[in-house]
């Protein structure tokens, strides 16, 4: 039969073998969380995503001309995206939140630089901007 200060001893021992298993199984759950994973294409004819995850803001610039036609295309699985599109040191020209679903042209105003903004709230989808 164990003493008892020795009884302690184990009871110490195991009180801090359970305090060290809850701890680590806690912080296994403490990792960053995804924001992105997907793929993206920005050039001079367009801005492509598609996305299994999107909790993030992604942009493109793209130079456009005066006239030219941006044809915008997405459609969201999951979540929704706000999406934007300015002219650099400008106004918007789009300004568009909470969509899941939906195509529409743009008419360029104003030869110059323009700012494309996708931001996700818990998205998975596909977005494109295409120069028509």
């Amino acid at each position: 039969m164990l003493k008892n200060p020795e009884r302690q001893n184990i009871r110490k021992l195991l009180v801090l073998a359970c305090g060290l298993i809850l701890v680590a199984l806690l912080l296994t759950g403490c990792g960053k969380p995804v924001v992105f994973d997907g793929s993206r294409v920005a050039n001079d004819h367009g801005f492509h995503m598609e996305y299994s995850v999107l909790n993030r803001e992604e942009t493109a610039e793209m130079s456009l001309k005066e006239g030219d036609h941006l044809l915008v295309s997405y459609e969201q699985e999951r979540g929704n995206i706000d999406i934007a599109v300015r002219l650099m040191g400008g106004s918007a020209i789009y300004n568009g939140a909470e969509q899941v679903k939906g195509e529409f042209v743009l008419t360029i105003p104003e030869t110059g630089s323009y700012l494309i903004s996708v931001t996700g709230h818990q998205a998975k989808g596909k977005i494109a901007f295409e120069v028509q």
